[in-house]
């Protein structure tokens, strides 16, 4: 038997290299996002589709809508049928081919462009929420290494993020779209590479169909399944914060999901640093740089929170991070409160303004998103993860498409609608999410209730879980129950 030092040295090889592999897939991703809108309205003489705006809007939100929309069905056929690992590869082969087809078909005819889109949009459906449920199987009840596992995961993918869309850009710029499309696949292709190499290093019962080990033997009855109280408790608690997440991914979708803020600093926000002009593909890379940025600082502060015993409560990170990814789209509102009606193009806004405004939404995303993935690996069954994970990505998908049909609204008739729009939106999901901060205390309560301690802790998580125990009401992002002696 492997003693404890081979096994962590195995564990940490194993989720590095499949957050590699995901720093990959979002390099894919990104850089296609990236593109899509400016190939839709290059003229067909640059290789474009010489479409309009606010065509190049709807066809981004259109492919928002289906890239995160259909693992909501894919992650049952995961969680069910193929298995989490199997999922994952398979998500990844076909997304190659979606690729390979924009590369290698005629791009500028429709039905090749829109079939690419749809192989792509059906193999992210597969991987993505399949990817945090290979992520948690290496931590069973490890819940606190379970977190910064997360954190870091979330960090590659936004190195992706940042590198997909610089890379793209400067490819677009130089070289045209083909070869953007190319660097988009090959970005892919290293992904799935990665992942056929860290096979054996996934747990065995993820490698195995869905009850099974790879070797054939059953798995254990999830403790959630057995206890009904339990299950509808955490259910309940689930279904509570993803109406939290619904109300973060229409803020999100209005102001980074679509082509909206993408066009606006194309047309509206000063690009200019000396005398470089920053690539209009660049502005899909503020949010994710930021994140890189800010991660590690937000690190050290709720360390430094810890310490004190004020660290936040994994549904309290979630409300402050929605309620400063709002109060990003009111500031979007105020900026294009300086375009000029009709105009179609002039550098009415600061660049150092339109990144502080992503700043906010940034630091919003880091504080709701990775932090709802983790929750929802110790809320949910471990054969209900995957359709969870792919019920968020369906309601980025769904508001990321009413986001991009509202940003379609706010170029029309000369851009008159465009700040009271950002403005009235940001104002009303704010009030909303006020009122999640008023339940907070109840939904950390009932967390906290139904979700005790494992008894079989291992000796160094005993041991950080006895540091936590002057933590008043609080706990780690993914909300490990700490109580504290009344004696």
């Amino acid at each position: 038997m492997p003693d404890a030092s081979s096994m962590a040295k195995t564990r940490f090889l194993g989720v590095a290299m499949v957050a590699f592999a995901e720093l990959w897939e979002r390099v894919s991703y990104y850089s296609l996002v990236a593109v899509i809108a400016l190939f839709a309205i290059a003229p067909k003489e640059q290789g474009g589709l010489g479409l309009t705006d606010a065509d190049a809007i709807r066809i981004s939100g259109d492919y928002t809508f289906m890239a995160f929309g259909l693992p909501v069905l894919f992650g049952l056929i995961g969680d069910r049928v193929v298995g989490h690992y199997r999922a994952v590869v398979l998500g990844a082969v076909i997304i190659v081919a979606g690729h390979a087809s924009l590369f290698f078909g005629n791009h500028t005819n429709t039905i090749t462009f829109w079939a690419a889109l749809w192989l792509i949009a059906v193999g992210t459906g597969l991987l993505k929420p399949a990817m945090p449920c290979l992520v948690s199987s290496f931590y069973g009840e490890d819940r606190m290494r379970r977190d910064r596992a997360f954190k870091y995961y979330y960090m590659m993918i936004n190195i992706g993020a940042v590198i997909g869309p610089l890379v793209a850009g400067i490819i677009h710029k130089y070289w045209g779209f083909d070869w953007a499309f190319l660097w988009a696949g090959l970005g892919m292709l290293v992904a799935l590479l990665v992942l056929i190499l860290a096979r054996p290093l996934v747990p065995s019962a993820e490698r195995g169909r869905p009850g099974f080990h790879v070797d054939g033997r059953a798995e254990a009855v999830d403790p959630i399944v057995l206890d009904r109280p339990r299950f509808r408790a955490n259910v309940t608690m689930l279904s509570t914060l993803f109406v939290l997440l619904m109300v973060w991914a229409m803020a999100y979708g209005l102001f980074a999901g679509s082509a909206t803020s993408e066009l606006i600093g194309k047309s509206y926000v000063d690009r200019q640093i000396g005398g470089w002009t920053v690539p209009t593909e660049a502005m899909n890379s503020i949010e994710p740089a930021i994140i890189v940025l800010v991660t590690p600082v937000l690190a050290i502060v709720l360390a430094w929170l810890a310490q004190r015993g004020k660290f936040p409560h994994s549904v309290l990170q979630m409300v402050l991070g929605a309620l400063l990814s709002c109060l990003a789209v009111v500031l979007l509102g105020v900026l294009t409160m300086k375009i000029p009606l009709g105009v179609d193009s002039a550098p009415v806004i600061a660049l150092w303004a339109f990144v502080g405004a992503y700043a906010f939404m940034s630091i919003g995303e880091i504080m709701i998103s990775p932090v709802y993935m983790a929750v929802i690996t110790r809320l949910a069954p471990r054969r209900q993860q995957a359709t969870w994970q792919g019920a968020v990505l369906l309601a980025i998908g769904a508001l990321g498409f009413v986001a991009s049909r509202i940003g379609a609204y706010t170029v029309s008739d000369g851009g008159a609608h465009r700040a009271e729009t950002f403005l009235v939106t940001g104002s009303v999901a704010f009030a909303v999410v006020l009122v999640f901060l008023l339940l907070s205390p109840m939904l950390i309560r009932t967390i906290q209730r139904y979700n005790p301690m494992p008894l079989n802790a291992d000796e160094p998580l005993q041991e950080e879980l006895e540091a936590l125990k002057q933590l008043d009401a609080s706990e780690p992002a993914i909300g490990v129950r700490v109580e504290k002696n009344e004696d």
